[in-house]
This record gives C-alpha cells, structure tokens and sequence, in this order.
C-alpha cells in the first residue's frame, strides 16, 4: 500500500465527510450483480448516509463488486459497489462499505435528514 494513502478506515473516515453518517439498523436485501461473485442475502444496515451503507455480514465480499441494495420496507433499491472490507472477526465477519452510483438523500426514508444529504 502506498504510505500516503493511509489505512483504509482513514480514507474511509475521509470518504464519510461527503454526507452525514446516521446509525440506523435498516433491513435491505443486497445482491451481487456480478456473476463471479455468489453473494445475495438479507442484512441489517449499522450506518446510513447519502452516498451508501455499512453492513455486518458472515462473507466476505471483494472490493469494487457491484451490487444492488434493496430496502426490504418497499422494494425499492439502488447499484452501488463494495467499497470498503474490514474484517471483524477472523474468517466469520466482516464490515462492508457500500457506495451508491449516485448520492441518494431520500432513499433512506429518513424523517428529517441531515441537510448535506440533499442534492
């Protein structure tokens, strides 16, 4: 790794400044959209903000694959892409970061949202 790039939750911590992370545990269904990658399952968002969410899942997931993310209240959803993969627990859990394709202040029906997660 490049020593000026830091480690990845610096740069993720960098990232989070574009809009207002909220904790929020949201069901979504997130599915690969990648064939090389089998990954489809029903999870429970730890943190929301407009540009994606971070998971908790038990598979590992590349980086950079391509998913949707898809609210289980209403079916609606949004591609995004692996951004971010942090092992919690060696070999049984991991952090993933999702970034939507484009920012998406209301996706969350989020009753009065922080104001950076509009436009």
């Amino acid at each position: 790794m490049n020593p000026t790039e830091g480690t990845a939750l610096e740069r993720h911590k960098n990232d989070a400044r574009r809009s207002t992370r909220l904790s929020r545990q949201i069901p979504v269904m997130i599915t690969s959209v990648d064939p090389a990658h089998n990954f489809s399952g029903k999870y429970e968002t730890v943190v929301v903000n407009a540009h994606g969410c971070g998971v908790i899942v038990r598979e590992r997931l590349e980086k950079e694959t391509p998913v949707t993310v898809e609210l289980i209240s209403n079916g609606r959803s949004k591609k995004a892409r692996s951004v971010l993969v942090i092992s919690l627990v060696e070999g049984t859990s991991w952090l993933l970061g999702f970034e939507f394709d484009s920012p998406a202040g209301d996706f969350w029906e989020i009753e009065n949202p922080p104001a950076d997660w509009q436009g």
